[in-house]
């Protein structure tokens, strides 16, 4: 892993999730790029990507006066390149100031992976659009992250969640020695998995420390419930397909266990 993108909006700094990407930047030897989105606001006024908690500690008002705007985002930006520059980090940045949404998965094509906060859950069009389309992984960290001490893959019987985990594997390998839940929770009249042998054969080449468990009954319910009776953990799972009916069940998913759970979820799609 070597180019991490970090997203950011121009007025807040999201202080757990640049705390995460700069730690990892450093684990990897990766450059870390602040993307600043400016003024990028959905239908409804919101921003694309925004946290309650930010290291500057204020809670600023959209700016409608352009140089009280070039204050704000020069403010972020000088906090991003601080906090890079105590951990000797490579870092760069890039604004976007405009089709931010198309600019950020066109970014994504040429990223190892991108950051950002969790804090408000992605549930404006644009932001359930990019997790869609991103062309990387994106892992979102709740601002109540403060370590990781078990792994949570979430399996629905489909290749692409299997794809989230192996590229999980290869960009996290450090976290091979925690404990991992390969969890799927099924219909009460499903039997088993699908491609059972295949799982059991790969999974403990990677994690040693690795059990499957299946959960019969709702899958929201049963997965949420399962995530908050664990320790700390990371949740891994496949992103939303391509139609328009499978985009709206696992936007659903994801969306729910980002507002019911405190857990950073990793998102890949093939």
């Amino acid at each position: 892993m070597k180019k991490i993108l970090l997203l950011i909006n121009d007025y807040q700094i999201p202080a757990t999730a640049l705390s995460f990407a700069v730690n990892l930047a450093v684990l990897n030897e990766a450059t870390l790029f602040g993307i600043f989105a400016q003024s990028c606001k959905s239908e409804d006024d919101s921003y694309l990507f925004s946290s309650s908690k930010n290291l500057t500690q204020k809670d600023y008002i959209i700016a409608t006066n352009e140089n009280e705007h070039v204050l704000l985002l020069d403010t972020s930006m000088k906090i991003f390149a601080a906090t890079c520059k105590a951990s000797n980090v490579i870092f760069k940045a890039h604004t976007i100031n405009s089709n931010h949404l198309y600019t950020l998965i066109d970014f994504s094509a040429f990223a190892d992976l991108i950051i950002c906060d969790a804090d408000t859950p992605p549930i404006h069009f644009s932001m359930n659009t990019f997790l869609a389309d991103c062309h990387c992984p994106v892992l979102l960290i709740n601002k109540d992250y403060n370590t990781i001490d078990t792994l949570v893959f979430a399996y629905d019987d489909t290749l692409s969640s299997i794809n989230a985990i192996r590229l999980f594997t290869y960009l996290f390998s450090f976290y091979k020695n925690l404990p991992v839940r390969f969890v799927s929770v099924v219909p009460t009249n499903v039997l088993g998995l699908e491609y059972d042998d295949l799982i059991r054969e790969w999974l403990p080449l990677h994690y040693p420390n690795a059990t499957i468990e299946i959960i019969r009954g709702d899958t929201k319910d049963e997965l949420t419930n399962y995530i908050n009776r664990l320790s700390n953990p990371l949740i891994v799972m496949g992103a939303f397909g391509r139609s328009s009916l499978s985009r709206f069940f696992k936007e659903s998913l994801a969306n729910y266990i980002m507002t019911q759970t405190n857990a950073p979820i990793f998102i890949a799609h093939n």
